[in-house]
């Protein structure tokens, strides 16, 4: 088997471990494990902002058990546990939200007391950062943490309390609530919050607890909060929006919303999300360069967040799974390139750009990702987010679970990427070789998927070394009645050449071999990502001995 320690840092279940050690790093000890969220460039050095109270340390909460069902690894348990106080202690136990303060600054150490003179602090509820700790609550929920039923529920509560009926529609009044709802809050007049998705982002957690529960209060919320943004929000009719994508809370919106249509059999909200998708599809670069400010003016209509793109991969893997589209190319090219080469990996690159950075905030950023992308390099703006840690370790896992569909009796190979799982080893070969290999475990058939571009035609099916006519179904190669032990293989040609981009009114050119960027032209001016043509001067390590290790098997949930 190859392990994870053997594969480069550009597969998925490495890139994880990277980010896991980044996320820790960021935690404060000096104020009970608070998250840093920025990172400034000059000089190099953290600081706490208005966002590490429930954003980030929900997105860190989240992020971190998804890096640990990847990798099994449990370094940081103490911190973890600590950050996890540290966000439940934001959560008023009577109105069941998780409140910020109304410093936005809120750097001074007497702002995160954990006890119960923190209530008595000016605050509000943000409903933007509703989503995170909702989002690692429903993960923790549906990793069997009873402990996070309650406080669902309480927030579900809450937010039905504060939200207004229109008929069979719900609606938020305010981007921010407080008992006394400020007048700027109603009509924000600049982004991000002047986009109606920044109120129902937490659509996207919602919909996972509907789905984890049933509960029908949750339901009745989430079915009119969806119904209201559908006709009155920032996506027509057409799906042709523009406006920030995730900062906007657009695409998260989105994603609750199609998962929401397809545990409630409304082909219309799916179908509706769909139309979105193709349309954020056809202006973004098929290696995944998705801007933020989407068809709007400005540095972030230039650069690309790492948290957009976790969205994006979060639309593409719901559609795909659920038959709706076939969209498993978009995701492999979209985790293959731009999302690894959003994450920070070369420390003498850093050390050099950034001048004097101390071992701990080099640590803060190694295995992070890039808020604000070029398409040809990273480090761009004057500093580094902490909420892209988490988009990216959550981009990471649904890459990483989509790559492998399975029941008792099947395993489906949807992506190229390398996992194991209880049932089978596989190991994808790009860009060294079009080959992907799957070694069973227990009894099965294997259906393997062919990468777009490649006809059927052209490949081989493989059993132990030895030809076979596989089975087709669609773009699937099946191989049945496979015994424990057995390896089906599935070669292909690797299709090589260049394509060119026109970016933010720049053009350039990029070196293929089958679904891997290799290169980019004109390189980057400060720390060059698509450097990649030195993978293929040394051997495949797919094909090199593999390291004795026991492989991690996941818990059998679907933590989509």
């Amino acid at each position: 088997m190859i392990t994870p320690a053997a594969r480069p840092d550009e597969w998925l279940q490495n890139a994880a471990r990277l980010a896991l050690g980044a996320l820790l790093a960021r935690l404060d000890p000096e104020q009970a494990c608070r998250p840093f969220f920025w990172i400034n460039y000059d000089p190099p050095q953290a600081t706490h902002s208005y966002w590490d109270y429930n954003d980030i340390a929900g997105r860190y909460v989240d992020g971190l058990a998804l890096a640990r069902i990847m990798t099994g690894s449990q370094e940081g348990g103490e911190a973890e546990a600590a950050l996890r106080r540290f966000l439940w202690a934001q959560q008023d136990p009577g109105a069941g939200l998780f409140y910020n303060p109304d410093d936005e600054a809120a750097s001074e150490k007497d702002k995160y007391r954990l006890n119960e003179q923190a209530a008595a602090r000016p605050r509000h509820v943000d409903l933007f950062c509703q989503r995170a700790p909702m989002l690692a609550l429903t993960t923790l929920l549906a990793m069997g943490d009873e402990s996070a039923r309650p406080r669902l529920q309480a927030q579900v509560r809450g937010l039905a309390r504060i939200a207004e009926r229109h008929g069979d529609e719900l609606s938020f009044p305010s981007f921010r609530w407080a008992p006394e709802i400020r007048p700027e809050w109603r009509e924000a007049s600049g982004p991000p919050a002047m986009w109606q998705g920044y109120r129902y982002a937490l659509l996207t957690p919602l919909a996972r607890y509907v789905e984890l529960t049933g509960d029908p209060e949750a339901a009745d919320l989430a079915l009119g909060l969806a119904r209201w943004y559908m006709r009155h929000g920032d996506v027509p009719a057409d799906g042709h929006f523009r406006g920030n994508t995730h900062s906007g809370g657009i695409l998260p919106t989105l994603a609750g919303i199609a998962r929401l249509g397809l545990w409630a059999s409304d082909r219309a909200l799916v179908e509706w999300v769909q139309r979105a998708y193709e349309w954020v599809r056809l202006g973004t670069p098929d290696f995944g360069f998705i801007v933020d400010g989407f068809g709007l003016d400005g540095f972030f209509s230039t650069t690309c967040e790492t948290c957009s793109l976790a969205d994006l991969i979060h639309l593409a893997v719901v559609l795909s799974d659920a038959g709706v589209g076939d969209y498993w190319d978009d995701v492999a090219r979209y985790a293959r390139n731009q999302l690894l080469e959003n994450q920070y990996r070369d420390a003498e690159a850093i050390r050099r750009l950034l001048p004097g950075i101390s071992d701990s905030v080099l640590a803060m950023l190694i295995g992070g990702f890039e808020c604000a992308a070029y398409p040809n390099s990273i480090l761009t703006w004057q500093g580094a987010e902490g909420c892209c840690i988490g988009g990216g370790l959550r981009a990471l896992y649904l890459a990483w679970r989509a790559n492998v569909s399975e029941t008792e009796a099947e395993t489906r190979v949807n992506l190229g990427f390398s996992r194991s799982t209880p049932h089978a080893d596989v190991v994808g070969h790009e860009p060294w070789a079009g080959r992907i290999e799957v070694r069973v475990r227990t009894p099965r058939a294997v259906l393997i998927r062919l990468p777009e571009g490649v006809p059927v035609a052209a490949a081989t099916a493989l059993v132990d070394g030895a030809p076979v006519s596989a089975a087709w179904q669609g773009r699937y190669a099946r191989f049945a009645d496979l015994r424990p032990g057995q390896t089906a293989a599935l070669c292909y040609p690797l299709p090589e050449g260049t394509r060119r981009y026109e970016i933010a009114g720049r053009v350039y050119e990029a070196a293929w071999r089958g679904n891997t960027l290799l290169e980019i032209q004109p390189a980057g001016e400060r720390h060059r990502t698509y450097d990649r043509r030195r993978l293929l001067a040394g051997p495949d390590p797919a094909a090199l001995p593999p390291a004795e290790a026991v492989p991690y098997a996941p818990p059998a949930i679907a933590l989509w």
